[in-house]
């Protein structure tokens, strides 16, 4: 997906790249949640008639609209961290104190200021994602060179939990494990790519000393209490993105008028509703099986359901399902039901 800035739509896009990258992550973080966006536009070709007799081909560009954004670091989030980076007018230093004595000793401490960053960040994040609808996410953890049986895509259900979101539903669409993010983020735009009716999509990381203490080398002690500066700050980052003209294509037209009531179950939102919900236990179940069966002593399910399974699950939905409204709408794997107005207006 080739990025065309002269076409942008979102909105200072300049500066939020610089921030992003040069100033946040690049400085701060000192790790792969420094390497977000560099491309943030799709294309698609249109022909338009001209006045003349010739007929040119125009190429159409669209956005890759920002939606949501989420940035934690240590004990701050937001614009606090950009205030501190404009106070400390230097791209080469941390914004953080590099003596020990300016550090809680306290273990627990640090790992309730972890918690926190991943509830405010993902609130930012992730709060206005589209409700009731499971939406694909993108996650990043650092590296797992021992082969543990944690995964980046925990922080899905970690994210969620935290921020309380509790009528978004999750797809954990792809992992990786990694210092850098670069090939994460162009799986992203391949994505939407390679699945026109997709409107949304989460890219979201988390690193730290305390995050990676599980990820460490077998038969070493884990962190202690103790004083010191962290080596990578506690953090999590994230972007919900979306394309608005994929909503009205495939269902603005389609959208029903039924209440907002996803405890109904005699409408399509409230099967849904209930049938997502019935999955993660299974999920886990077939997912542990297969880890078990790969060699791994303890598998760990990373407590969201996958896209591929999901999907695959949905022909006993379809059963279901009245599929009452206007228009000519089918059914598919990424919007399995029509949207509701109220959804259409978020």
């Amino acid at each position: 997906m080739e990025a065309q800035e002269s076409d942008m739509e979102l909105r200072d896009i300049h500066s939020m790249t610089r921030w992003g990258i040069a100033a946040i992550f690049g400085t701060v973080l000192l790790t792969y949640s420094g390497h977000w966006w560099g491309k943030a536009v799709a294309h698609g070709n249109a022909e338009l008639a001209q006045k003349s007799e010739q007929t040119a081909t125009q190429q159409r560009t669209y956005s890759l609209e920002i939606r949501g954004a989420g940035i934690a670091i240590f004990h701050d989030n937001q614009s606090e961290i950009w205030s501190f980076i404009k106070k400390k007018n230097n791209n080469s230093t941390s914004i953080y104190s590099n003596d020990a004595k300016d550090y809680d000793a306290s273990l627990d401490s640090r790992k309730i200021s972890r918690d926190i960053k991943i509830r405010a960040a993902f609130q930012h994040l992730a709060g206005d994602a589209i409700a009731y609808w499971p939406i694909p996410v993108f996650a990043l953890g650092p590296p797992n060179l021992f082969d543990k049986a944690y995964r980046a895509a925990g922080l899905i259900n970690s994210g969620r939990n935290a921020a309380t979101l509790g009528v978004a539903l999750f797809l954990w669409q792809d992992d990786e494990s990694t210092t850098h993010a670069q090939a994460m983020i162009e799986r992203l735009f391949n994505f939407f790519d390679d699945n026109s009716q997709v409107p949304q999509a989460l890219i979201a990381s988390r690193d730290g000393d305390i995050t990676r203490d599980v990820y460490r080398k077998p038969g070493t002690p884990a962190l202690q209490n103790a004083q010191v500066v962290p080596t990578i700050f506690e953090s999590m980052t994230g972007l919900l993105v979306a394309r608005s003209d994929r909503v009205d294509r495939y269902i603005r037209p389609y959208a029903t008028q039924e209440p907002e009531d996803n405890q109904n179950k005699n409408t399509d939102l409230g099967k849904l509703w209930a049938f997502y919900w019935e999955q993660p236990r299974k999920f886990r179940k077939i997912y542990e099986d297969a880890e078990k069966a790969k060699g791994v002593k303890a598998p760990l399910a990373p407590g969201t359901i996958s896209t591929a399974y999901w999907q695959s699950q949905l022909p006993t939905l379809w059963k279901t399902i009245s599929n009452r409204g206007p228009g000519n709408f089918e059914p598919s794997p990424w919007l399995p039901i029509r949207w509701g107005q109220h959804q259409v207006k978020e």
